[in-house]
């Protein structure tokens, strides 16, 4: 008896033993060395083209070779491609960019041919209707809501204050022109090109400008209804606002009293930059050959851009940051070009003769008119306030055109110029953006690190939406109380 007992023990264990019934066993053994492979090709393409390296070093004192190191060791010891894909989006995280980001393959079945040829051309050109909303002032008990055509692109209304003063709100959800395909269509209705339609490169350019400049004057539309219902200042809601298109600097240049000159803008030693200046000095040069008369002096800007043509074929290897922690040379060009083109500013309307107007100043692109009296402006930001938004609220605030309330905002800055410089990763196939200019304040920092608004707001994680906008009103009452003190 005792021998059958050992017997169907000894089977039971040889059993359990076995390769088919081991449950703890691993799946198939995981293989660190493409992502390896894939994480060394970021480096790489960091060290070529990465236009925030320097502020990692200088600003935010990143030991990229500590970190280096670590990323490593931790792809090393994975146990799976999820895991390996969290430890290169902590790495790109540490960063602290919000233009520096991966995005991982995804399977989509793209639409027939057929189903995109049904499409409007709007919708083919990629305008669609996105919601983004901000602080619903609509829960205050002195907030009304104020009701006209221009409602639907810029929600809003009137809000008391304690001392009687009436601030016109106006929510501004992303600085696109793409966001609205109802003006897109107004504006093909405009251009008279019919619904099926093929639309080149200079086609989809015209009409873009066109929904631009017809959003424009919705927004100065909204503004002056607001102001003829009694506010006597203008607060900018773009909280939760990620940014948008080259359109915000129409939208900065129509509600602001004052004339906005831009900041310097730095590029990267890069032949993606050589070419695009190249492009630009042609434009300038066609305007020299005619003669044309321009309030900016061409043969100026010609030597500027040759300068910087011959500065971006400088060469500059970082490669070295990653394992001494040190950058021996700077990718940046500063000090040539603007924000705005080789001008900090131009009049409206006063480079509309030139071939070359927007290579000089970029915002003449748009058609939009300076008002000095325009209402006093605020603007209010948040943590998830990011890239053109956070432009905006910069060039407000360096020309000291507005206050600005709330928290430090995301930190962009200066994204990708003409679709920036694509990077595939060779073994996940995974897509690195990284940014390829720098937006510089007023005070020379980099715009990457956030705008820090003039009056801080104690808003906390906890708080309740309600809760923010009580403590937003209580620092524009205190911000009125100290203009009426102070005017008196």
């Amino acid at each position: 008896m005792w021998r059958r007992v050992l017997g169907v023990l000894l089977a039971a264990l040889i059993c359990a033993a076995s390769p088919q019934n081991r449950t703890d066993r691993r799946p198939v053994t995981f293989d660190p060395k493409p992502w390896l492979e894939d994480f060394h090709q970021i480096l790489s393409e960091m060290s070529s083209h990465y236009a925030n390296l320097d502020w990692a070093v200088a600003d935010r004192k990143m030991d990229l070779h500590l970190l280096r190191l670590d990323t490593e060791a931790k792809l090393r010891a994975a146990r799976d491609e999820t895991e390996a894909r969290r430890i290169i989006e902590r790495f790109i995280a540490s960063f602290g960019d919000g233009h520096l980001a991966i995005e991982w393959p995804k399977s989509k079945a793209e639409p027939t041919p057929a189903a995109a040829a049904s499409q409007s051309l709007c919708n083919r050109l990629g305008y669609k209707a996105r919601v983004h909303p901000g602080l619903n002032f609509s829960d205050l008990p002195n907030f009304f809501s104020l009701n006209t055509p221009e409602a639907k692109l810029f929600p809003g209304g009137l809000l008391r204050l304690r001392n009687g003063t009436v601030i016109g709100i106006i929510r501004i959800g992303d600085f696109s022109e793409h966001s609205h395909p109802e003006l897109c269509e107004q504006a093909r209705r405009d251009l008279r090109l019919a619904e099926n339609a093929n639309c080149d490169e200079k086609c989809d350019d015209r009409v873009q400008l066109a929904t631009a400049n017809l959003l424009t004057s919705a927004l100065v539309r909204r503004v002056e209804t607001l102001g003829a219902a009694g506010a006597t200042t203008l607060l900018v809601d773009i909280t939760h606002n990620g940014g948008g298109s080259d359109w915000v600097e129409a939208a900065a240049r129509a509600l602001s009293s004052l004339p906005l000159r831009d900041s310097k803008m730095a590029f990267i030693k890069h032949d993606h930059w050589t070419r695009q200046l190249q492009d630009r000095l042609r434009e300038i040069q066609a305007d020299i050959s005619k003669h044309a008369d321009s309030p900016v002096p061409l043969e100026v800007a010609a030597h500027t851009l040759e300068k910087a043509i011959d500065e971006s074929q400088g060469h500059c290897d970082t490669s070295a940051v990653w394992d001494t922690g040190k950058v021996s040379c700077s990718l940046l060009v500063k000090d040539l070009l603007f924000a705005s083109g080789i001008v900090p500013y131009a009049k409206p309307g006063s480079l509309a003769s030139l071939q070359s107007g927007t290579v000089l100043f970029q915002p003449s692109r748009f058609a939009y008119r300076e008002n000095s009296s325009r209402l006093p402006l605020y603007v209010v930001v948040d943590r998830d306030t990011w890239s053109a938004a956070e432009y905006f609220a910069a060039l407000l605030q360096d020309n000291h055109a507005a206050a600005i309330f709330g928290e430090v905002t995301g930190g962009a800055g200066c994204g990708y110029t003409n679709g920036g410089i694509p990077a595939t990763l060779k073994n996940s196939t995974a897509g690195l953006k990284m940014p390829d200019c720098v937006r510089l304040r007023a005070d020379g920092s980099d715009e990457v690190r956030g705008v820090t608004p003039d009056v801080l707001l104690p808003w906390a994680k906890q708080d309740s939406d309600f809760q923010r906008l009580e403590k937003l009103v209580s620092a524009l009452e205190s911000r009125q109380a100290a203009r009426q003190s102070s005017s008196q």
